[in-house]
């Protein structure tokens, strides 16, 4: 995945993968994958954390399932620290078993909703303007 350039789309549901720190930094630097499907993959919040790690530099994944996990309300705001810098990822599955706050899926969904209307090439173009 480090060194894939075609590759758009991965979906691993259901392989129990768990720790998922090697896959996060392939991601870091992956240029090319749209969407992830981690579901039902026993991903904890430490997990959720290095996914947040690797969305602050990657800038081509607009889709990440995360359903049927347990990345808790620390993996959830790891990954609406991650939406900050990110403007790319557009939609977040949390959806089942991820014991997720109502005021955390707000929080992600604020971010996902602002990253739909603007989009990675305006905060490309603000990023550069302000340099």
């Amino acid at each position: 995945l480090k060194l894939n350039t075609s590759l758009q789309s991965l979906r691993l549901p259901g392989n129990h993968v768990g720790e998922v720190r090697e896959l996060a930094d392939a991601l870091m630097v992956n240029s090319s994958l749209k969407m992830l499907d981690l579901s039902h993959n026993d991903v904890v919040a430490d997990g959720a954390r290095a996914l947040a790690d690797a969305l602050k530099y990657n800038s081509t994944l607009t889709a990440l399932n995360l359903r049927y996990n347990q990345v808790g309300d620390d993996g959830a705001r790891a990954l609406v620290d991650a939406l900050e810098t990110n403007w790319s990822l557009t939609k977040l599955n949390l959806l089942w078993h991820n014991y997720v706050s109502d005021d955390v899926l707000a929080d992600i969904e604020s971010r996902l909703e602002r990253n739909k209307l603007v989009g990675p090439s305006a905060f490309a173009a603000l990023r550069t303007a302000r340099r």
